[in-house]
Order: structure tokens, then C-alpha cells, then sequence
């Protein structure tokens, strides 16, 4: 049943026009990179050019999980104004349907998360002839967008309201930089600077010096605290809660 239900979720991507948009965003997005390029950059070697470029990797990364979130979200709300997860709810339990959404969501947060980086690199590469590519730092930005894309789902089946879906995600990720102005101590325990931490991104270029960051395991603990909840959340909610 369950392998019957990934299959049936996995044809769905053909069709996703909400991947389709939301990584046309994540591209758009990242081209932004351009503005915060000195020109004097291209013109320095290439050792000094990926040293200096290196913080925009973790800027790529936020970028990506914020529409990762977003994602997953609106992949719930979609289906479910559409539709479509009640018409599936007639065919298979709720813990079936349920199940088969997390890994879907998942990877669509790291192909979210992977359209971010592609935009980077691509004005990187025109504004300053390209940097050497970090396969390390590109599998934790995938990650990320993943781990991201979860979130994010389980943010979506709680509210379910297709707009304030997008606020909400949006919102959950991005207050983590805005709280960082005023108060780093609190903010780097929130969900998007724990999972930058976590998966050992430089949150210098967020604005979290060394000593106010924190250390990777203490990261993990929080960042798997806080997908947890968010799917612990959206469980319950969807085990328990009409759909229409």
C-alpha cells in the first residue's frame, strides 16, 4: 500500500506547477547575489576570489530553505483547496497519505534548495568567472532545502489556509534574521539559524559572530527539536481534523 502510494505521489511531480514557480522564485531570487558583488573581484586570482565568495554560499542556503518552506506548505494547501487529499483519503488511510507526503516534500524543498544554488553559482560565474565548487557545501545547502521542505509541510497542514501558509513559512524562517539584529543569543536557537548551524554552515554572513553561534551538536538537538514539532504538529492535526 504504502509503496503503492509513493508511486501514485511521485507521478505527481510531472505536474508540480507549485515546484514549478516556487524554483523559477529560487532562481530569480539568488540572481540577486549580483548586487552584493564587488566588481574589483573579478579581476583577483582565483584562490582569493572562492575565499572571499565563500560566505555567499550560506546566504544561497537561506535563500533556498526560505522557499524550501514554502513550498512544502503550499504543496499541502493546494491539494488540499483542490481537492486532492480528500479524493486520496477515500483511496488509502490518513497515516498512509500522510507518510507518502514527507519524503515528496523533502525533495521538493531540495530541489528548491538546489535552484537557489544554480542561480548563485550562475552570477558568480558572470560577474567574477565562477568560484570552485564545494560539493560538500552543495549537499548541506540539499539538505537543508529538505529539511526545509519538511518544515514547512508540517507549518502547512496546521494552517491550511493557502495564504497564510506562505506568511507563515515565510515567516518562521525569515524572523530568525530579523530577531539577530536585536538579540543573537535568542536567535540562533530559532528554526532557521539552528539548521544553518547544524548542518555547519558560516553564519557570519547572516550576522552571527563565532562566539554567539551554536556548536554543532547542540544544533542538531534543536533543529531536529523544532522539524519534529512541526511534524508532530501536523500529525495530529491531519489524523484528527476534517478534510474537505
Amino acid at each position: 500500500m504504502i509503496g503503492q502510494a509513493l508511486r501514485a505521489h511521485v507521478r505527481t511531480f510531472a505536474g508540480d506547477i507549485v515546484l514549478l514557480w516556487v524554483v523559477v522564485a529560487a532562481f530569480a531570487v539568488s540572481l540577486s547575489l549580483a548586487t552584493s558583488i564587488p566588481p574589483e573581484l573579478a579581476e583577483a586570482p582565483a584562490n582569493v576570489r572562492t575565499a572571499l565568495a565563500a560566505p555567499f554560499t550560506a546566504v544561497l542556503a537561506t535563500y533556498g530553505a526560505v522557499l524550501a518552506s514554502v513550498y512544502g506548505s503550499f504543496r499541502y494547501t493546494l491539494d488540499r483547496r483542490d481537492g486532492v487529499v480528500a479524493q486520496r483519503l477515500m483511496l488509502q488511510p490518513r497515516w498512509v497519505t500522510l507518510l507518502v507526503r514527507a519524503p515528496a516534500s523533502a525533495v521538493g524543498g531540495a530541489v528548491v534548495a538546489l535552484a537557489a544554488l544554480v542561480g548563485g553559482h550562475a552570477v558568480l560565474t558572470f560577474a567574477i568567472g565562477g568560484i570552485a565548487l564545494d560539493w560538500t557545501a552543495v549537499g548541506s545547502t540539499l539538505a537543508l532545502g529538505a529539511i526545509a521542505g519538511l518544515w514547512g509541510m508540517g507549518l502547512g497542514i496546521v494552517v491550511q489556509v493557502h495564504l497564510v501558509a506562505l506568511f507563515a513559512a515565510s515567516m518562521s524562517m525569515g524572523a530568525a534574521l530579523l530577531v539577530a539584529i536585536l538579540w543573537k543569543v535568542g536567535a540562533v536557537y530559532l528554526p532557521l539559524l539552528a539548521m544553518l548551524e547544524a548542518l555547519r554552515f558560516d553564519v557570519t554572513a547572516v550576522g552571527i559572530l563565532p562566539g554567539e553561534s551554536l556548536d554543532g551538536s547542540t544544533a542538531v538537538l534543536v533543529t531536529a527539536g523544532w522539524v519534529t514539532a512541526a511534524l508532530l504538529a501536523g500529525g495530529l492535526s491531519f489524523m484528527n481534523r476534517d478534510v474537505r
